[in-house]
């Protein structure tokens, strides 16, 4: 079993070329009465996705992931528990969705970070946490405290209608590390998984079939998109076939590892999870809260689906992004 880190630090969110610019002032984004918190500014122009996914009284976790850069926020996930319906869903969320911004936000992020708007891609939802920090969103107000983490929150609920009840930001050794703490995970491999990047330490080599991964080809599991099949042709499978992948490991992980047994170690599961994991789930009375929850989710026999998005493709400005339904 490889060694458990300790990841209390804060994830680098972007990589820095440029002096550093003075914090703006965004008090325009946060309400400043009592009736302007009951409508508060638009993050968005309206971007509102067509239907309800998830019931109001449900409660949601939202995952997050970064490639061992730090800075990219490729895995965005959220896993819905509804106590009414007794069922639980993984929501997630293509990394190039487009985020269409108000000029509010647009003029904070010129203030604080001008040369963000010239990079490629600054509009996809992975690059949100970032602008989040950048702009230093409700600092000091929102409820997670992590300007990074409630703008990407606001973000979701503003467009899916899904609140966030906690977040848990996961590192990539974080990720291996827990993997291991459980021994395995049995999954299907839809295809040959044959990719190497040596400047990021990522390697995955897994035969197409059902197999048991450690943490390391967990990794590569769900981090997998590109790479040469059995002819040696190298094929782009893209984001949505990872997201499928990612989707398919959690379901398994949950169906494989949520069980009475472990529910029994939850002092020393809660202890592995904290030096592994970033999250907002804190204090002795919030685990044994989701403990109970899970307990309930596994005595009930709560089903697990996917939830897929309606989704189209569009090149804008010479990047490729995704584009949500709307109720437009």
């Amino acid at each position: 079993m490889m060694a458990i880190q300790n990841l209390s630090a804060e994830p680098p969110l972007v990589q820095e070329t440029a002096s550093p610019m003075p914090t703006p002032d965004v008090s325009e984004l946060v309400p400043n009465t009592e009736a302007d918190t009951e409508q508060k500014m638009l993050l968005t122009n309206g971007q509102k996705y067509f239907e309800q996914l998830v019931s109001p009284e449900s409660t949601s976790v939202l995952l997050l992931g970064t490639d061992p850069t730090g800075f990219n926020f490729d895995t965005i996930m959220i896993l819905n528990i509804d106590k009414v319906t007794k069922e639980i869903k993984l929501i997630s969320l293509p990394r190039d969705i487009y985020i269409d911004y108000t000029d509010n936000i647009l003029k904070a992020v010129k203030k604080s970070k001008p040369h963000y708007l010239e990079s490629k891609g600054i509009y996809r939802i992975n690059a949100v946490p970032s602008i989040g920090d950048a702009i230093q969103y409700e600092k000091g107000k929102g409820r997670f405290n992590k300007p990074y983490v409630d703008f990407i929150a606001d973000i979701i609920e503003e467009i899916f209608a899904i609140h966030i009840n906690d977040y848990a930001y996961v590192k990539v050794n974080g990720f291996r590390n827990i993997v291991n703490y459980f021994g395995s995970v049995r999954v299907y491999v839809p295809v040959l998984m044959n990719y190497s990047d040596p400047s990021q330490n990522f390697e995955v080599y897994l035969e197409k079939g059902n197999r048991d991964l450690n943490g390391a080809q967990a990794e590569g599991y769900v981090r997998f998109r590109q790479g040469y099949d059995e002819n040696g042709v190298f094929r782009n499978y893209g984001d949505i076939f990872r997201k499928e992948n990612q989707n398919r490991f959690v379901k398994a992980f949950i169906t494989q590892h949520l069980t009475l047994k472990n529910l029994g170690k939850l002092a020393n599961i809660s202890e592995v999870i904290s030096k592994n994991v970033i999250t907002s789930v804190k204090g002795w009375d919030d685990i044994v809260e989701y403990g109970a929850l899970a307990e309930e989710a596994l005595n009930e026999k709560y089903p697990i689906s996917n939830v897929e998005l309606q989704v189209t493709d569009k090149n804008i400005d010479g990047s490729s992004y995704v584009l949500i339904k709307t109720n437009k």
